[in-house]
C-alpha cells in the first residue's frame, strides 16, 4: 500500500493549499462555441471545440460537473469522456461541503462559495481557480469536522486515483496520525462512524382537543408573518381545514372536510397551520400525504417556517419515503468492498461523505446531489445502494441500528408532522385497519418481519391525516395496490425461488436448501414448499 497517493506531479510543493498545475476550462459564449482557459498563472486562451476537448480528454484540467461540460462544448461533436486526470470542482465540493446544496453549473458553485463568478466566460474561469483554493484551505482549518475521517476517505480515493486526492490529502495529512495513512481498510467505512437510533417508548394515544377557527387564522399569521400581505382566501381555507381537527362524534366514524383552493391561494400554510396546533395540543402526529416529490420538497421548505431552528425542525418534523429512497448501508458495504478491489473509490468516497452529513440518507430527492448519480452509473447505479427489491434482512443486517429507514421511521412516531406520498399513506393505514391493535405478542413478530416499518409501534398515533393533492388518490391507490414485475424481476424471483436449478456460472440458494431443514416432519409445510417450487418453474428463467 502507497504511503502517498499517485499523481503527485500535477502539485508542485508550495505554500498556502495545494493546488495543481491545472487550467480552468468554462464554455464560451456566442454561435462560434469553443471555450476560454485560464492556466494557474493567469493566462487567457481562446480555444477552438476541437482543442478545447482535446484538453479534456487528455490533459489536467479544472471543470464544473465535467461530462455536461464536456457536452456543451462539443455540441453534438464526436468526444471522448473526461478522463481520470480531470480535475472536477463539483467532486471537491461534494468532499468538502458533503450534503450541501449546490448547483453543479459555475453560477451555481459560485453561489455555495460565496464567491463573485463576474459575468464573462474569463471571469468563471479565474473564478474556478479561486474556488479551487478555498475548498482546500477550508480543508486545512482545525476547525473543520472530523478531519480524521474526511483524511481516511480522501486517501482511499486518493488509491483509486482521485485526480484531487493528493491536493486533498495534503490539506488533512496532520489528520491521518504519525504514518500518515489511515489504519487498514478504514476510508469507505462510514457505518462506524453513523450514531445507533434509538428505540424509545410508544407514545400514549393522542388527544382529542379541538382547534377553533380563530386559533386557525392566528397560526396562520404567526406563520405568515407580519409583512405577509392579506389573503382573505386563505384565512378562509385554514379556519375550514380547522374542522378536520374536531373529535369524533361516533367511534369509525371520522371528520372529513373536502377543501378546493386555486392556484396561489396559499393553501399548504393553510392547512400546516390547524395541524401543527393540533399536533402540539394533544401530542400528537399529523400525517400529510402528497402525490408528487415536488410538493414534498415544497412542504419541507414551509415547515421551516414553522420549526424555523433546524434541530427542532429535525426532530418534529419528518418525510418519510418507501425503502427504495434511501441508502441502504448493507449495499454500500458490498460496493465499497468491491470499490477497494477494483474501480469506483471516487465516486463511493463521495456518496460515504454523503451518508454521513446527510439529514436523512435520501438519495431521491433529499440532499444528495443529483449530478452524483452519473458517476454512480446513473440510475442503475443509485438503485443499487437502495433497496428497490424487497431484499432487506432487517433485524439479520449488521447495520440495522445505524440504518437510515429505520431511523426515518422511528422519527416519524414521535414527530408532529410527517410528510409521507399517498402510496405508503394509504398501505400503512391499510395495514392499520386489517392487523388492528398492536399488542406485546404481536410486536416480536413484526419487528423481526420487517411489519414495524408498515405498521410502526403506537398504530393508533395515525388518527389525523391531510391529502394535498387529493384528485391523485385513485392513481396513488392503483400503484399502491397492485404490482408490476419486469423479466429481470421475475427471473430473479426464480432464482430465489428455486436457486441455480444445476446452471454454471450461477450462484444463490433456492428455497429449499434456505429452510427445508426447518420443516423437518411437518408435511404440511413440506407441501407448501414444493408448490412454491413447481409453480416458480412457470417464471422466466
Amino acid at each position: 500500500m502507497p504511503d502517498r497517493p499517485p499523481h503527485d506531479s500535477t502539485f508542485p510543493g508550495r505554500e498556502g493549499p495545494f493546488l495543481p498545475e491545472a487550467a480552468a476550462i468554462v464554455p464560451a459564449r456566442g454561435a462560434g462555441g469553443g471555450a476560454i482557459s485560464v492556466d494557474a498563472e493567469g493566462e487567457i486562451e481562446e480555444l477552438a471545440p476541437d482543442e478545447a476537448l482535446k484538453r479534456i480528454a487528455s490533459a489536467p484540467v479544472m471543470l464544473v460537473h465535467a461530462g455536461f461540460t464536456a457536452r456543451r462544448i462539443a455540441r453534438g461533436r464526436t468526444f471522448r469522456e473526461p478522463g481520470p486526470q480531470v480535475f472536477d470542482l463539483m467532486e471537491l465540493f461534494a468532499f468538502v461541503h458533503p450534503a450541501l446544496t449546490c448547483l453543479p453549473t459555475v453560477a451555481g458553485l459560485a453561489h455555495a462559495l460565496r464567491l463573485d463568478a463576474g459575468t464573462t466566460p474569463e471571469d468563471h474561469a479565474l473564478m474556478l481557480h479561486r474556488a479551487a483554493a478555498q475548498m482546500l484551505t477550508t480543508l486545512q482549518q482545525p476547525s473543520y469536522p472530523d478531519r480524521p475521517s474526511a483524511a481516511r476517505t480522501a486517501f482511499r480515493m486518493a488509491e483509486g486515483g482521485w485526480s484531487w486526492g493528493p491536493g486533498v490529502v495534503a490539506a488533512l495529512r496532520d489528520a491521518l496520525g504519525r504514518d500518515g495513512k489511515p489504519p487498514g481498510s478504514r476510508g469507505f467505512d462510514v457505518w462506524n462512524e453513523l450514531p445507533e437510533w434509538e428505540e424509545r417508548g410508544p407514545r400514549p394515544p393522542a388527544g382529542s382537543l379541538p382547534v377553533s377557527e380563530q386559533e386557525a387564522r392566528d397560526q396562520l399569521a404567526l406563520l405568515a408573518g407580519a409583512d405577509a400581505e392579506e389573503r382573505p382566501g386563505q384565512t378562509a381555507f385554514a379556519a375550514a381545514a380547522s374542522h378536520a381537527f374536531a373529535p369524533r362524534e361516533a367511534a369509525g366514524a371520522p371528520n372529513v372536510v373536502l377543501a378546493e383552493a386555486g392556484t396561489g391561494i396559499g393553501k399548504t400554510i393553510g392547512y400546516i397551520a390547524p395541524a401543527s396546533l393540533w399536533a402540539v395540543r394533544n401530542k400528537g402526529t399529523v400525517w400529510i400525504s402528497t402525490y408528487t416529490k415536488n410538493l414534498q420538497r415544497q412542504l419541507d421548505q414551509e415547515l421551516s417556517r414553522l420549526y424555523p431552528d433546524p434541530a427542532e425542525k429535525a426532530e418534529k418534523a419528518v418525510v418519510r419515503k418507501g425503502r427504495e429512497n434511501y441508502l441502504c448501508l448493507l449495499n454500500f458495504a458490498e460496493m465499497a468492498d468491491r470499490a477497494a478491489i477494483g474501480g469506483g473509490a471516487v465516486a463511493i468516497g463521495l456518496v460515504a461523505r454523503w451518508a454521513k452529513a446527510s439529514r436523512d440518507g435520501d438519495m431521491v430527492g433529499g440532499d444528495f446531489p443529483a449530478w452524483l448519480a452519473a458517476r454512480l452509473g446513473g440510475v442503475t447505479g443509485r438503485t443499487g445502494l437502495t433497496d428497490r427489491r424487497g431484499e432487506c434482512v432487517y433485524t439479520a443486517c449488521p447495520y440495522y441500528k445505524k440504518c437510515f429507514i429505520e431511523r426515518a421511521i422511528r422519527k416519524a412516531r414521535r414527530a408532529e408532522i410527517v410528510v409521507a406520498n399517498h402510496a405508503l399513506v394509504m398501505r400503512q393505514a391499510a395495514l392499520d385497519q386489517a392487523m388492528g391493535p398492536l399488542t406485546p405478542a404481536t410486536k416480536e413478530t413484526e419487528a423481526a418481519g420487517g411489519a414495524e416499518d408498515e405498521a410502526p409501534s403506537g398504530r393508533e398515533a395515525r388518527s389525523r391525516f391531510v391529502f394535498d393533492e387529493g384528485h391523485h388518490i385513485f392513481d396513488a391507490a392503483d400503484s399502491a395496490f397492485s404490482a408490476s414485475l419486469s423479466a429481470l424481476e421475475t427471473a430473479e424471483l426464480r432464482r430465489w425461488i428455486r436457486g441455480a436449478e444445476g446452471q454454471r456460472g450461477r450462484r444463490g440458494r433456492g428455497l429449499d436448501e434456505r429452510v427445508g431443514d426447518l420443516f423437518g416432519e411437518d408435511r404440511l409445510a413440506e407441501e407448501a414448499l414444493q408448490a412454491a417450487l413447481s409453480a416458480a418453474a412457470a417464471l422466466p428463467g
